[in-house]
């Protein structure tokens, strides 16, 4: 059976770490990068973070942090992260290696006196190479999982006429009403554009009594400096320069799929500029060369609840669907 070394992360690794998850695994985001998962200010997270070596070869890193969960030290995927789980090298995608990996992590975990794990997987619409391997050995593991619903529009190798055609009929109505209306939609760049959209964003999100994950620093962070090839934001405009719908996108690179991780807008008499702004991201993702378009989940409470108005208008659009899945583990003695 394989024996892989394990190391908790260390600072000095970054640069090696962020290589290999940019340009040597097969399920590696932007998101689990050190250079990404840094902007968190130090103590926020207990980090728990481990490296996998396969002789001098590093093989899986997992971007996890420490958190107590209803009494129980449980090891958690990066809560700085929207998902991570293991990321892993493609020369790892054999069951009997992964199932080695898994069990050994198992036991190094426990060691370190944790009581559970948690793993919230890359999604295959985010790799580069199917998951099932890595699923089957968390599976083998007694590991139990959750899932979650997605939405993602297929782009790669359709017309933007193809993409409106596949909408449904009230969506293509909005679509004519909105461009009648005279939106019209352009990058945003200035720290005023941004601060418009965040305030949009928070009014949004207020009647949820919610807040965005980030903050409008952390925003003009992401754009000015440090994911200034990753995110993306577009605004809605009405003729008179009033912005009534804007997004916050991440571009996934590797797997070519453009994300969209904040959705604003206002209402405004006459047309819905949601239609618009969701048409825009569409034409966004045309423009990069998308392969896909994806609109994010559609569940609450770990999947168990399904938003079926926000899925429905996601389906609306042409969207088909992939699974985000949560495995969790609890360590028992023996």
């Amino acid at each position: 059976m394989d024996t892989f070394h394990l190391l908790p992360y260390d600072p000095s690794w970054d640069e090696r770490w962020d290589r290999f998850v940019m340009e040597g695994s097969m399920n590696g985001t932007f998101l689990q990068t050190r250079r990404f998962l840094s902007y968190h200010p130090s103590g926020r997270f207990e980090d728990a973070s481990l490296m996998a070596l396969d002789g001098q070869e590093l093989v899986a890193v997992c971007p996890a942090a420490a958190q107590a969960v209803d009494g129980v030290r449980m090891l958690r995927s990066h809560p700085g992260s929207t998902f991570g789980g293991l990321v892993i090298a493609p020369a790892l995608l054999r069951a009997p290696r992964l199932v080695a990996l898994v069990s050994q992590l198992d036991a190094f975990w426990r060691e370190q006196g944790f009581g559970a794990a948690e793993l919230k997987l890359t999604s295959d619409l985010f790799s580069t190479h199917p998951t099932d391997a890595l699923q089957y050995a968390l599976y083998h593991a007694g590991y139990t999982d959750e899932l979650e619903i997605a939405a993602y529009v297929p782009v790669a190798g359709r017309t933007h006429e193809e993409l409106v055609a596949a909408y449904s009929f009230n969506k293509r109505y909005d679509l004519k009403k909105c461009v009648k209306a005279g939106l019209s939609d352009r990058p945003l760049h200035t720290q005023e554009e941004l601060a418009a959209f965040y305030e949009l964003l928070c009014q949004n999100l207020k009647k949820f009594d919610a807040t965005p994950v980030h903050t409008l620093a952390e925003l003009v962070d992401f754009h000015d400096a440090r994911l200034r090839d990753e995110a993306r934001f577009l605004g809605v405009f009405t003729p008179e320069g009033e912005m009534v719908a804007g997004a916050c996108l991440f571009w996934f690179s590797q797997a070519r799929v453009l994300h969209t991780q904040y959705l604003a807008t206002a209402p405004l008499k006459g047309c819905v500029p949601s239609t618009y702004l969701y048409d825009s991201v569409v034409r966004e993702g045309l423009a990069l060369g998308a392969r896909c378009v994806s609109f994010g989940t559609s569940t609450h409470d770990r999947g168990r609840v399904l938003n079926t108005g926000l899925i429905q208008n996601k389906e609306g659009y042409g969207a088909l669907h992939s699974l985000n899945r949560i495995y969790t583990k609890a360590y028992r003695e023996e």
